[in-house]
């Protein structure tokens, strides 16, 4: 290399790219004076890079600020395996075991066996899809789940599944639906009629849960895990007390006596026929309510930054907790759908739509108190567990995204506050809530209700994901990277493809079957659910296209540096500038003798 001082219009286009690049062309206040250094390439000039008058080189950026660059979190204040459990289980347990039976009994043709037989098939497609995240999980130990593991599986075309993944992550990802079934329950415990219900209330209960539990994460991780935890406890004794009360209708017990309607045993008589007709479309969106039932059994994997990692066994607390929460919840689950059928007849659980626990709890309970206002406060509780577990996960999934500078303004939602809480990212999370729930057409009851499509929106573009996630641990081995790679959990790769194989044609069903028409359209039309959720992944394929395409056909050079840090967590830095034309055209205009004599002094040296 050799010195030169820098042309004029060189000098004006540096200063030109510090103030249009501030973040990225900083420099440290007491650095010495500094040259500009060439490099001299081909037929000319091609880069300059300023070095100080003397000295070593000078890097053109900073690194980022150190609050965002985590040190390792000491093991006493990572989550144990009750902690991980009560993630899984708190994001699982939300509202949907409460509401989402009648939508599958109606999708079976009010067959009650075919009902059960779904829910068992949801929990089989669960447990692969588990262990298939869990190879994922072992082998990349970090924060940020899917976002990480797309991007491991799929480096080509470079961002692209990184933006496809934001834009569905970020949009429908969010908490919003179960904000507004919290502030449904809690409105109804204060007033029973739902016809005096006003939907503005609705909304503004939704926007003061959802502000006070980012605020919570923002000012106290300690304080935000011991309430998960807590109300992880609080659902698995509510779910119990459901699952009991339906053991004892199927006694035959019941408040009040027997009236002469149908009840207990006589409920689960001829439980495979079908009183009414059904078709693919059916079974397609009853799977996809369950599935969405299910979803939160990959919550841990957002947080494996965060977990324990014991010596000699560094998995050990991840997969005990993740097997546990799992077995507990599905169990849970098929036990709750057999009380509902016990008590209630195929008709009642149609009627009941999003109010089916409440259904439930009067036909064995009676229309007292506890039914009409204790209980939807305890489903209430449910549903804040979920938001609790589904923001603290949420959030640190949102801040990788950020830091790899895919979002706009990354800088800001990657930020921490000084209580070590990603501050930027729960905020992100905070706005994007918020603009979902005021976005919902108003609430309303059944199978077609806003809620309803808010959901289908997540799981069908879930069903995407997890089916790009299977694929990508088939195919990890043909990486460079991973040439090496062998599973830990499944053991052989052949067993892997058989899992992959089961869990992909699954999703693909849900998939394509979901765009089948209905024998007749709801309040809310059938194609609405994947028409909206494949538009998403279009936008971000067209995010992708502007950020990675049109802006380098622009002039700016897109280049990134990945750094891992001493957590495990990937940092990319980006340098953004703009091409600088040839030295050879105009930008220069140094004559044939100077760039000769320029290359003569690269090779000779400055000293001989």
């Amino acid at each position: 290399m050799s010195r030169l001082s820098p042309p004029p219009n060189l000098a004006s286009a540096t200063a030109i790219s510090e103030s249009a690049f501030p973040g990225i062309y900083r420099r440290d206040k007491t650095s010495p004076a500094i040259d500009v250094q060439s490099t001299v390439n081909g037929d000319g000039i091609d880069s300059f890079v300023s070095m100080p008058v003397g000295g070593a080189l000078m890097p053109q950026r900073e690194k980022p600020h150190d609050d965002n660059r985590l040190a390792p979190m000491p093991e006493n204040r990572r989550l144990g395996y009750l902690s991980v459990a009560a993630l899984i289980i708190n994001k699982m347990i939300g509202t949907g075991i409460f509401s989402t039976p009648g939508t599958v009994l109606t999708g079976t043709g009010n067959s009650k066996g075919a009902a059960l037989f779904l829910w068992v098939l949801g929990s089989i497609t669960t447990l692969t899809g588990l262990l298939i995240y869990l190879e994922f999980g072992m082998l990349l130990p970090y924060n940020g789940g899917e976002f990480i593991y797309l991007q491991e599986s799929y480096t080509r075309p470079k961002y692209l599944v990184g933006c496809i993944f934001a834009c569905l992550f970020v949009i429908v990802g969010n908490t919003a639906p179960n904000c507004l079934v919290f502030a449904e329950y809690i409105v109804t415990a204060f007033s029973p009629d739902p016809k005096k219900r006003d939907d503005r209330l609705l909304k503004f209960v939704a926007l003061v849960c959802i502000t006070f539990i980012c605020t919570l994460h923002i000012f106290s991780r300690k304080v935000g895990i011991v309430t998960n935890n807590a109300l992880a406890l609080h659902k698995v004794l509510f779910l119990i007390f459901v699952c009991i009360a339906g053991l004892a209708a199927l006694g035959g017990a019941r408040v009040g006596g027997r009236n002469g309607d149908p009840y207990g045993k006589e409920n689960l008589n001829n439980s495979f026929h079908q009183q009414s007709q059904t078709t693919p479309y059916s079974y397609a969106k009853s799977l996809l309510s369950i599935l969405y039932t299910f979803r939160g059994w990959e919550n841990a994997n957002y947080v494996l930054s965060e977990v324990k990692m014991p010596k000699g066994n560094p998995t050990k607390t991840f997969k005990r907790g993740v097997f546990f929460a799992f077995a507990l919840v599905s169990l849970l689950y098929l036990l709750a759908n057999v009380a509902y059928f016990a008590a209630l007849t195929a008709d009642e659980i149609k009627a009941a739509g999003d109010t089916l626990a409440s259904t439930f709890f009067s036909k064995v309970f009676g229309n007292g108190s506890f039914t009409t206002r204790g209980l939807p406060v305890f489903v209430a509780a449910c549903a804040f567990g979920n938001l609790i577990a589904t923001t603290y996960a949420h959030s640190r999934v949102e801040q990788e995204v950020a830091r790899q500078k895919i979002l706009p303004f990354s800088s800001y939602w990657a930020r921490n506050s000084p209580y070590g809480t990603p501050v930027g990212a729960l905020t992100f999370h905070w706005i994007f809530s918020v603009i979902l729930i005021l976005a919902t057409p108003n609430h309303d009851h059944g199978a077609g209700s806003a809620y309803t499509l808010v959901t289908n929106l997540r799981a069908y573009g879930q069903a995407w994901i997890a089916a790009a996630v299977a694929i990508g641990l088939a195919t990890l081995h043909l990486h460079s990277r991973w040439a090496e790679w062998k599973p830990l959990v499944l053991k052989t790769k052949s067993i892997v493809y058989c899992f992959v194989a089961f869990y992909v044609a699954f999703n693909i069903f849900i998939i394509v079957m979901i765009w089948y028409p209905p024998d007749k359209q709801g309040a809310i039309n059938s194609y609405v659910t994947p028409g909206v959720s494949t538009a998403l992944i279009g936008f971000g394929i067209l995010y992708w296209v502007v950020f990675a395409k049109v802006t380098p056909a622009l002039g700016y050079q897109i280049e990134d540096e990945e750094e891992e840090l001493a957590d495990g967590t990937r940092w990319v830095t980006y340098k953004v500038s703009r091409s600088l034309p040839p030295f050879k055209d105009t930008c220069f205009p140094l004559s044939s003798n100077q760039i000769q004599a320029d290359r003569q002094i690269l090779t000779i040296g400055p000293n001989e």
